[in-house]
């Protein structure tokens, strides 16, 4: 009897997860791991992977991986990351000046969250004589590694990895190369996962580093939630991805998503799209210098041959070029040709359409056929994934980190301009360019369509761009309805950007779209949280504001604007359909004023949109058979 009565006691003991096997998790640096070499060892899945947002930092990639969540580096306070370093003993040395840093951000970052998310904390492993930056994805929430084991031949860092997972469900390691990464790859159990990844370099140049995943299936392509885009991943998705694995809580602050797997592996496409997306910041601007030089040289030419009218003619060619220049991008994205070939090659397609168009299509309707194919474009890439609006050259360059999918700010504040713009040129094509409930409900169905399709969290998961559609719709069907402004009419127009915020939470709740808008606000938790999402976005915006020649841009916006505005009738002087196309150029300025006041890129919006703007306004003006010059003066 004592003996069954010791037994029950014993088993009464026991924890009920005994005999149950504790998963593990192994994440494995690797200086000088490239895509082809991390496919080549055993039957991991591999993408790239982008180490933080905004301009890179070494210090900032460990400790985004830290965190499970980041922000820009302008949204800090101190810009640039603490000088970390981690002790023989496990602690990080400059740790409280991490915290405080974080603390200071609008955002909700929280350094070594990740490792003390995980009972008993992590381990790491690694060269006595090599550097220990990486540990500090291992410390916790205090500053401190649980344990480090150090070894003298690097070779055998993997066998003290192996050994710190007995202990520890975590263990980080610094191995010396591909050879000690297959080793350890095909010595794991079944129960480990090992997330494989080059080891964050010292450059400062903007960076995508190689990573594979064994463990979660065979030979696959990798993605997350947060970049939906086949092949790319983040830093701050690992933490997600193995506290998952180990069956843990994911903490509310973490804002990466799960790795899962994607389509089959396909090295090549990888590769190629680690390349275009290397080139789409050093061509755009570029690309837009030789199609401004190319129209000047046009210009000349044209007015030095046929004077006034060909100047005229110049004129309409180059603003129907800028129309075109939206889906010309998406077609040279499509392509991916050389550096030469795409940045003269838009530039004179642009200018062949719009000179063709021009020819064909009688003007003032033109515009409508550029500006509708344009919207058309996008919204169908979008549909599809948005596969070239993210490596075209006005995209939202996912090799920033901040926006990987949908569309960029650029396109935010541009779109409406093409949309309005390409509808009130139809319109009077048709014969109804007055004022007419038939004009304002054209209006309103186009904007509603177009900020479905660039707010939806399954396409263009664009939360601003909600809000700077429905602005510029607005104001645009305001003045298209007939009896003119009224103060009923004002306040409807000002809450239909509210109204239209709302409408999104609506369709991205139901369609489960689980874009940026559902991550940030209607799951920010509190209103301090939500209160760090405003912030933030307004301190991005001033930064915007005050760099290189923006704020000259911005007065000379907003100066044109103002201009437009005082002189609005003799600037629509002779052009048929006089009210369709007001409406329309004051809703592309409305647009991209309150699209500059509720976006985290601020002045940008405000002038692309007026850019596009005024170039429409060239075109009316270079068609006009009343030319009132010395009136515009």
């Amino acid at each position: 009897m004592l003996a069954v009565a010791a037994a029950l006691l014993v088993a009464a003991c026991l924890p009920a997860t005994a005999g149950a096997v504790e998963r593990r998790a192994v994440i494995a640096f690797v200086p000088g791991a490239t895509l082809t070499s991390l496919s080549d060892i055993g039957t991991g899945s591999v993408a790239m992977l982008g180490a933080t947002q905004g301009r890179y930092r070494q210090m900032q990639a460990v400790l985004d991986l830290s965190q499970g969540a980041r922000t820009s580096l302008p949204a800090y306070d101190p810009v640039e990351p603490p000088a970390l370093g981690v002790l023989p003993d496990g602690v990080v040395a400059g740790w409280r000046a991490a915290v405080r840093r974080a603390d200071a951000a609008p955002a909700p970052i929280v350094p070594g969250l990740f490792a003390g998310s995980i009972p008993g904390g992590a381990a790491w492993a690694g060269k006595a004589t090599a550097s220990r930056d990486t540990a500090i994805v291992a410390a916790d929430r205090s500053g401190r590694v649980a344990r480090i084991a150090l070894v003298d031949d690097a070779d055998d860092a993997g066998v003290a990895a192996r050994r710190a997972l007995r202990r520890h469900r975590l263990v980080v390691v610094l191995l010396p190369g591909e050879r000690a990464l297959r080793t350890f790859v095909e010595d794991r159990r079944s129960d480990t996962l090992v997330i494989a990844m080059a080891a964050p370099p010292m450059s400062l140049r903007t960076r995508l580093l190689p990573v594979a995943v064994y463990g979660l299936g065979d030979g696959r392509t990798l993605t997350s939630a947060t970049t939906r885009t086949q092949g790319l991943v983040t830093g701050i998705d690992v933490a997600p991805t193995v506290l998952e694995w180990l069956g843990l809580p994911v903490p509310d602050h973490m804002t990466g998503q799960p790795m899962r797997l994607d389509g089959a592996l396909d090295l090549h496409e990888l590769t190629g799209l680690r390349s275009r997306l290397g080139v789409v910041t050093e061509r755009r601007y570029p690309t837009l210098a030789v199609l401004a030089g190319t129209f000047a040289l046009l210009l000349l030419a044209a007015a030095a041959v046929r004077r006034r009218a060909g100047a005229r003619w110049a004129v309409r060619t180059g603003a129907l070029a800028v129309l075109w220049l939206l889906p010309v991008l998406l077609a040279f994205a499509a392509l991916r040709p050389s550096r030469t070939v795409e940045v003269c090659g838009v530039a004179f397609a642009s200018l062949l359409l719009g000179a063709l168009t021009d020819r064909l299509v009688r003007w003032p309707v033109a515009p409508a056929v550029p500006g509708l194919i344009g919207v058309a474009a996008y919204a169908l890439d979008l549909a599809f994934g948005s596969p070239l609006i993210v490596t075209s050259l006005l995209g939202p360059n996912p090799l920033f980190g901040s926006r990987f999918y949908g569309i960029g700010n650029e396109l935010e504040s541009t779109l409406p301009v093409l949309l309005l713009c390409g509808l009130a040129a139809a319109m009077v094509g048709a014969g109804r360019g007055g004022r007419s409930r038939a004009l304002a409900l054209t209006f309103g169905v186009g904007g509603l369509l177009l900020g479905a399709v660039i707010g939806s969290g399954r396409l263009g998961a664009d939360v601003g761009g909600v809000i700077t559609v429905g602005a510029g719709t607005a104001m645009a069907v305001l003045l298209a309805l007939p009896g003119g402004v009224t103060r009923r009419r004002a306040v409807v127009a000002v809450l239909v950007p509210v109204a239209a915020l709302g409408a999104l939470a609506l369709l991205d709740l139901a369609t489960g779209g689980d874009g940026h808008f559902t991550r940030s606000v209607l799951r920010a938790g509190d209103r301090e949280a939500l209160e760090d999402v405003v912030v933030r976005r307004y301190h991005l915006a001033y930064n915007n504001l005050v760099d290189g020649i923006m704020p000259l841009l911005v007065v000379l916006a907003l100066g044109g604007i103002a201009w437009a505005v005082a002189r609005r009738d003799r600037l629509l002087a002779g052009v048929p359909g006089a009210d369709a196309w007001g409406a329309a150029l004051a809703g592309s300025a409305a647009a991209g004023v309150v699209g500059a006041l509720s976006n985290d890129s601020g002045p940008l919006l405000l002038v692309f949109a007026t850019f596009a703007a005024a170039w429409v306004t060239g075109y009316l003006r270079a068609g006009a058979r009343s030319d009132r010059r010395r009136d515009l003066v």
